[in-house]
């Protein structure tokens, strides 16, 4: 998974009409990976190819499509399930909000696979696309690493309940997964979290917080805006009355939710972290100043008696006690040295030094 740049070309889609299928994301252009999954509750079939022959001869079958730079093949899938072309569309422009659309042929889903970057700071996503029915998934994965290899094992293994049930199970067994994978790149923000903290106590490390500071506040400010419209997307699939959605399934559904609020309840609670970080940043910078100046006032303060008697025996007139003196010189140096000791004990027994 690539780091995304946040950036898109407008021009790529700028007068073309509603449903112009154009790749806008920053890929490079690399044969789609396709896996074709079959399976009712006493057999998967599981293939690395497309297999349209199956559409509509099993219990439940999903396709799966990693790699949006062959828009033919795109095409040819949406026009196989019967995708909407306005889904298609938001499909290859891989800058859209989490968001859920319900069409006449089915739901359609968005949502992003986000990482968190250790060394940068900053997230690596993927738009991640699901056109679901009754008994037919399709899933589009922007990069062509296998995010949903987990979901492909249990199916082969029938573990769990997933082969004994519809399409919209292997839905929500999709979208856990992805979320799931939003508590790891948070495991990894908290460590950062930790470690800019060590920096600050720290005798030099403190230096480079303010830059992580700042590249941390805009990462979890994108990590919020890329979550939170997920609750919208799970309240309206528990709210549907569609017949594609199994009111047993509600359950599960609802267990989404709550891991999607746990996500921004951790969200807040790191950036309220990261408010505090940046206040006793500004404040142990200060008091590493106060220390600079007061050591600077100690220093000043003792040479300023010291300068006084220099300044004196350095005057030139003619006629001046002790200047005829055979020791002096160092009477006064003894005496400038002692006046020093002197002031340092006093400051230290007041705490100053």
């Amino acid at each position: 998974m690539r780091k995304n740049k946040l950036k898109r070309n407008p021009r790529l889609k700028s007068g073309l009409p509603p449903g112009t299928l154009v790749y806008t994301g920053d890929r490079a252009t690399n044969p789609a990976k396709i896996r074709t999954v079959a399976f009712d509750a006493n057999s998967a079939q599981i293939a690395d190819k497309y297999h349209a022959s199956l559409k509509g001869n099993t219990h439940c079958l999903w396709v799966d499509v990693r790699g949006l730079t062959d828009i033919t093949l795109i095409q040819k899938i949406g026009d196989d399930f019967q995708i909407h072309p306005l889904a298609l569309e938001d499909v290859l422009n891989t800058r859209q909000r989490s968001k859920i659309e319900e069409y006449d042929t089915g739901f359609f889903i968005v949502l992003p696979n986000i990482r968190f970057d250790k060394n940068s700071l900053e997230l690596t996503y993927e738009q991640i696309s699901i056109f679901f029915t009754k008994n037919e998934v399709v899933t589009f994965q922007e990069d062509p690493d296998d995010t949903l290899e987990k979901v492909v094992d249990r199916i082969q293994d029938g573990s769990g309940r997933i082969r004994k049930k519809n399409a919209d199970y292997l839905v929500y067994t999709v979208m856990d997964t992805i979320i799931d994978r939003y508590f790891l790149a948070l495991e990894d923000v908290e460590d950062a979290i930790l470690e800019i903290e060590f920096e600050i106590y720290s005798e030099h490390g403190y230096k480079n917080c303010k830059g992580k500071l700042f590249t941390l506040k805009h990462t979890l400010n994108q990590f919020r805006q890329r979550t939170l419209p997920l609750r919208e997307v799970v309240n309206k699939l528990m709210r549907t009355s569609s017949p594609s959605i199994e009111e047993s399934d509600t359950v599960y559904l609802r267990d989404v939710a709550d891991h999607i609020a746990q996500v921004q309840d951790q969200l807040e609670s790191f950036r309220e972290q990261l408010f505090n970080l940046e206040a006793l940043y500004h404040a142990e910078v200060t008091n590493r100043m106060n220390n600079v100046m007061k050591l600077l006032t100690v220093i000043s303060t003792i040479f300023i008696p010291l300068s006084f008697v220099a300044g004196v025996y350095g005057m030139n007139f003619e006629h001046m006690p002790e200047l005829k003196w055979r020791y002096g010189y160092f009477i006064v140096l003894g005496s400038m040295f002692a006046i020093m000791t002197g002031m340092l004990i006093y400051f230290r027994k007041k705490n100053w030094i």
